[in-house]
């Protein structure tokens, strides 16, 4: 992992990068070289090792330099190609300074995130969406079940290796794969189950 700040985008000279107040305070609690800071549209996101995250996000909302005390939100982002497919995300809004930043940790299948909801209550409820559309393993959640879909229901559909009741969806770009000729519509191209005149 690259040292704060490392830059995957150059931001015109003079503008202001949101996040950057949280970088001091995150150096003192995590080696540099386990941080890894991306700066995107004028916003600083941090990653930071899964278990230095509690550390970390406590510092940033008590810390009077820093007091990042609003949680916005937790969200995630799915790469299943790499082991360490999730970008967990979190964002923190301090209102004292007006400033927002987002604090990342990359996260397996089996990784276990711990809950910020003890330090954020609001957060449990983005907590269980992640667990409920992407699987997260989030531990020490007061309460940690489904909250958009039905208890009983299996697998997680923000994943993007999960498939839907079984069966593709069929797109006009993947008929070849998703529907066979006798299987499309008369109006699509290579149906075959008659034809229809087109005005």
């Amino acid at each position: 992992m690259s040292t704060v700040p490392r830059s995957v985008r150059s931001e015109p000279a003079g503008s202001v990068v949101e996040g950057q107040r949280a970088v001091p305070l995150i150096h003192r609690l995590v080696p540099a070289d386990q941080i890894e800071a991306v700066t995107e549209h004028g916003q600083l996101t941090i990653f930071i090792p899964v278990d230095r995250l509690l550390a970390v996000v406590a510092a940033l909302r008590t810390d009077s330099k820093a007091a990042y005390e609003m949680p916005v939100t937790m969200t995630c982002v799915d790469w299943p190609e790499r082991d360490l497919r999730y970008d967990v995300l979190y964002l923190l809004r301090s209102l004292v300074y007006n400033d927002l930043v987002a604090i990342g940790v990359r996260a397996s299948e089996e990784t276990e995130i711990p809950s910020l909801a003890a330090l954020y209550p609001g957060m449990e409820w983005h907590e269980r969406e992640c667990f409920d559309l992407f699987g997260l393993r989030i531990v020490n959640h007061p309460n940690l079940i489904r909250i958009l879909l039905p208890d009983d229901w299996e697998g997680h559909p923000l994943r993007k290796d999960y498939v839907s009741f079984g069966e593709p969806v069929a797109f006009t770009h993947n008929l070849e794969w998703a529907l066979s000729p006798q299987d499309r519509p008369e109006y699509l191209p290579g149906a075959v189950r008659g034809s229809v005149e087109r005005p």
